[in-house]
């Protein structure tokens, strides 16, 4: 097999055997890559892709199925990382929201009718 076309912000970690076709008999091997996308905040999310391919399977059929993946995972880290990350401020805030909130609930199961009394 020539050098693949690996899709923009990927890399080609390597091919694997992993076993025969249970049709037609032939080999089949995974190419792995490592693809990367960039949310619109600047935070880059990698995740690893294996494409399964047979014998009777075209170069172009491969980088085709290497491009999709890479296309669908960055729409992906578009679709779902759309909301900022929270700043030390905010994250400081939330935790003694969360802390306030556990002793609250502490104290209520403390009580015997699930009301607090002073």
């Amino acid at each position: 097999m020539q050098d693949l076309w690996i899709p923009t912000g990927s890399s080609h970690t390597g091919v694997l055997p992993v076993g025969r076709n249970g049709e037609t008999g032939g080999n089949v091997v995974s190419h792995q890559l490592t693809v990367k996308a960039t949310d619109r905040f600047g935070k880059v999310h990698k995740q690893k892709v294996c494409v399964l391919a047979d014998e009777d399977t075209s170069q172009a059929q491969i980088e085709e199925m290497m491009g999709n993946a890479a296309e669908r995972f960055a729409c992906e880290v578009r679709e779902k990382y759309d909301k900022r990350p929270a700043t030390e401020e905010e994250k400081k805030k939330i935790g003694h929201s969360l802390n306030e909130y556990l002793r609250y609930r502490t104290r209520r199961r403390e009580s015997t009718v699930n009301k607090i009394y002073f």
